[in-house]
């Protein structure tokens, strides 16, 4: 009962704020209407932001290395590398743990990926090192 006693106050308050600060109905919604724009606006650049990361992460970004283009000098220079910084075969910390044993086959759709793509797609700038 305080609480809605309390939004009845301010509710008021607000009315006299906005009748006697020489502000019209028509002005505060001019300037609630370029607020939604906005927060609209901050919205759609939110949601591109997290397409753009999804994007990253499945390795569909152009110009990420694939497997298949590296010479046997670089997937040597990977695998010191992973040596080098104590991970386990796939680039990921050595006590990581997968479903299904690996992190290269999905059994929920059957895809499998070969090792130097899953290391690539999340270590993009190893080839750059």
């Amino acid at each position: 009962m305080f609480g809605l006693k309390k939004t009845n106050q301010l509710a008021i308050s607000l009315i006299f704020v906005l009748l006697f600060s020489g502000c019209s109905l028509k002005d505060v919604g001019g300037k609630l209407k370029k607020l939604d724009d906005k927060v609209g606006q901050s919205f759609d650049k939110m949601q591109q932001k997290q397409q753009e990361e999804v994007i990253n992460f499945f390795g569909e970004k152009k110009g990420l290395p694939k497997a298949k283009d590296l010479t046997k000098e670089q997937k040597e220079k990977i695998d010191i590398w992973i040596e080098k910084n104590n991970l386990n075969r796939y680039g990921d910390p050595a006590e990581t743990i997968y479903a299904g044993g690996t992190p290269l086959f999905n059994e929920a759709t059957g895809e499998s990926v070969d090792r130097y793509d899953y290391i690539l797609k999340n270590h993009p700038s190893l080839l750059d090192e």
